[in-house]
């Protein structure tokens, strides 16, 4: 393996053409103020002081340059990641914030850990565990869990809780305690912040609020009316060391160092596919594991928290033209020329402006299209996309990402358990076989059953198998000669399954029925072969349904039958199919 495919980054950066430039600085300039205030809000979405958010935003963008394969890919502070963060910390840190400060890097070793082990072994596959309903709906809990968050600060009224519903009833319960030049401060800049994302989306809005918001406030004196400040922002550089570890403590945060890599890289990389999709240039998926990796390890030797992907950071690169990870390090450098020359400015920032940069972003997530996408497309998936956005909001994060995976993992397990199956016909006018639930007017051939699964056949659904297959065959009792069983959808068989398949062939044959196979590949024939089920003549094998039916009408040829089959008959006694 070459180094340029370890660090796919640095190996085009090795062959970087000065026509990229200018568009390469003018995007990291554009996204290193993006940075500024995105870092600081989503540091206090962490439970942590602004000034953490510069930790975790300085070395990320650097390291993933190297290693990661998108060119546009924003990486560094991210708000589901912050707020999973802080939910697992919490729990173990109790109520003291130096421990909580401490085992914040160690939560981003661990993600970064495990991101790189997963990427070793090539476990890129871990971002198709999340089906489309579960994303939208987690991304859309996450979206109403990240305003809920934010009540207190935008609204400056006292509001208790930890989830979605009792935030939402704390506030309403504190509406007295809502102070007027803390609204209308924050209820301005969202709107302009707003306006800037739609009407000029290639600048850095949030940049631009923020700044606003803090000049009126230091104007107006709004202080003196209850708007509160960020106060100190230390500008030094962040010292580099690993994080103390402790057995207990990587134990303890390991669920949720999990639930981060699965839902950090995931929106990785489906955000960095979508881009490259449309600059048409390639992202290794398992690649992407490995930058989250570094990203995270470099976060964490820097002090700060978790990180992932922003889709705002990467969408305005990518529509100002930049071709290169060097957006990243022209980005960090801006992060860090602000850091040491203007942090005294940065403290005089009102946490409502910080605030709006969340609700926005909250806003931005919230997957309304894809509800009325889903609904369009399948109620079922509409109801898995709003379970998986109540069970975010009425829990926590974690469980909430843990909640998703299992409902993806049981969506999917029901569709190979109950999977689609079907009788094929002859349809006029067509060349092969076909389901005669969809074409009514096919015929089928006196004495053949020609029954076809479209699954794996496992212990999942190898009774559902032979339920169904008996209840097709008990539409037409004795009628039946030969039944061919189309194994192109099966694709694979376990023990179970050949074990049912045994009992099932052993009972037709009583019954003077041939059974046969049709179209299976090595893994479905082979478990079948080395069963002696094909070998001692249970099972008939063809490699193809027609060369089957030939053998079928030659046998009732042989057999003394008529052998007058081409017209066949109706297939209408065993439509419609479905129970």
């Amino acid at each position: 393996m070459s180094w340029r495919s370890i660090l796919p980054g640095l190996s085009l950066l090795a062959r970087y053409e000065r026509s990229w430039l200018r568009a390469d600085l003018l995007a990291g300039l554009t996204v290193g103020a993006m940075l500024v205030p995105q870092s600081m809000a989503y540091a206090e979405l962490a439970g942590l002081p602004p000034s953490a958010g510069f930790l975790a935003a300085l070395l990320p963008p650097v390291a993933y340059a190297l290693v990661g394969s998108s060119r546009h890919l924003g990486v560094g502070p991210e708000p589901g990641t912050a707020v999973l963060a802080a939910t697992g910390v919490a729990a173990l840190s109790g109520a003291d914030p130096a421990r909580y400060m401490a085992l914040m890097p160690t939560l981003a070793l661990l993600v970064g850990a495990i991101a790189l082990l997963g990427a070793a072994l090539r476990m890129g596959f871990l971002a198709q565990l999340l089906s489309k309903p579960v994303l939208v709906g987690y991304i859309t809990g996450v979206g109403m869990t990240l305003l809920s968050s934010q009540l207190a600060k935008f609204t400056g009224a006292p509001v208790s809780g930890e989830q979605f519903f009792t935030r939402a009833w704390s506030f309403a319960r504190s509406l007295d305690g809502v102070q007027p030049a803390t609204l209308a401060l924050s209820s301005a800049g969202l709107a302009m912040l707003l306006a800037l994302r739609r009407w000029a989306p290639k600048l850095p809005g949030a940049l631009i609020v923020v700044t606003l918001s803090t000049l009126v406030a230091r104007l107006g004196h709004l202080d003196a009316l209850g708007v509160r400040l960020v106060g100190t922002i230390h500008g030094a550089i962040p010292s580099l060391s690993l994080p103390a570890l402790r057995l207990a403590d990587l134990a303890a945060l390991l669920p949720t160092a999990l639930g981060i890599v699965l839902v950090g890289y995931t929106d990785n990389v489906l955000t960095a596919r979508s881009i490259a999709a449309k600059r048409g240039y390639p992202v290794d998926a398992n690649q992407e594991l490995a930058g989250l990796g570094v990203a995270n390890l470099a976060s964490a030797i820097a002090g700060g928290f978790p990180v992932s992907s922003s889709a705002s950071r990467t969408a305005v690169p990518a529509s100002l033209g930049s071709s290169t990870q060097l957006v990243g390090l022209v980005a960090s450098g801006f992060l860090l020329a602000t850091l040491l020359l203007i942090a005294p400015a940065l403290s005089m920032i009102p946490q409502s402006a910080l605030a709006v940069v969340i609700v926005a972003a909250a806003i931005a997530i919230i997957d309304v299209a894809g509800y009325r996408w889903l609904w369009g497309v399948s109620r079922v998936e509409f109801a898995v996309a709003v379970a998986t956005a109540l069970s975010v909001m009425v829990f926590d994060l974690l469980t909430g990402v843990l909640l998703a995976v299992g409902l993806s993992g049981l969506v999917a397990f029901a569709r190979v358990a109950l999977p689609h199956d079907a009788v094929l016909t002859r349809a006029e006018g067509l060349d092969g076989w076909v389901d005669s639930d969809r074409y009514q007017r096919g015929t089928s051939l006196p004495g053949l059953l020609v029954f076809r699964f479209d699954a794996p056949l496992f212990f999942a659904n190898s009774a559902r198998f032979r339920e169904r297959l008996e209840f097709v065959l008990a539409r037409n009792p004795g009628d039946e000669e030969w039944v061919l069983l189309d194994f192109e959808g099966v694709g694979a068989v376990d023990a179970t399954a050949i074990e049912m398949l045994a009992e099932l062939v052993r009972s037709l044959r009583e019954k003077n029925i041939v059974v046969a196979i049709a179209r299976a590949n090595d893994r479905a024939l082979t478990p079948l072969q080395r069963a002696g089920l094909v070998s001692d003549g249970a099972l008939r094998v063809f490699e193809t349904i027609n060369r089957a039916v030939r053998e079928f009408e030659a046998s009732r040829t042989s057999d003394g039958s008529t052998g007058d089959v081409s017209a066949g008959k109706s297939a209408g006694p065993r439509v419609p199919l479905r129970p």
